[in-house]
């Protein structure tokens, strides 16, 4: 028979703000708070659909701004990434901040960076 090793589980009962401790042969009375991890925390936050609306455009209009200027190769080097940023702002995978806001403002796509300057920060 297979035994676990002691440490923090998360909590059998099914909370899954709590960890609780196994000390290898019982679950103990110790509990701590479960730690998320990035991704939920910003997928957590996008809670309104007004922050996704804004978002999403944001992206549209950095994809329309990238193919504007795709005859001039040197910008693709910063928009492309930038607009690929975006989409995990939008999906909830990347934090939206101020200065990446900012950036999108100057380098890709004018009223997209107002879109996420206006939007929600995540931190």
């Amino acid at each position: 028979m297979e035994t676990t090793q002691a440490g923090w589980y998360p909590d059998p009962s099914g909370n899954p703000e709590k960890l609780r401790y196994w000390d290898g042969t019982r679950w103990t009375d110790d509990f701590a708070d479960a730690q998320p991890n990035a991704s939920t925390t910003y997928a957590q936050t996008q809670s309104s659909d007004s922050d996704r609306g804004l978002r999403l455009a944001a992206f549209v209009l950095c994809v329309i701004s990238t193919v504007a200027v795709c005859w001039a190769i040197i910008p693709l080097a910063w928009m492309i990434p930038m607009t690929v940023h975006i989409w995990g702002i939008y999906k909830g995978t990347k934090a939206n901040t101020t200065g990446f806001g900012v950036c999108t403002l100057i380098f890709v796509s004018l009223i997209g960076g107002i879109l996420l300057l206006v939007s929600k920060k995540d931190r």
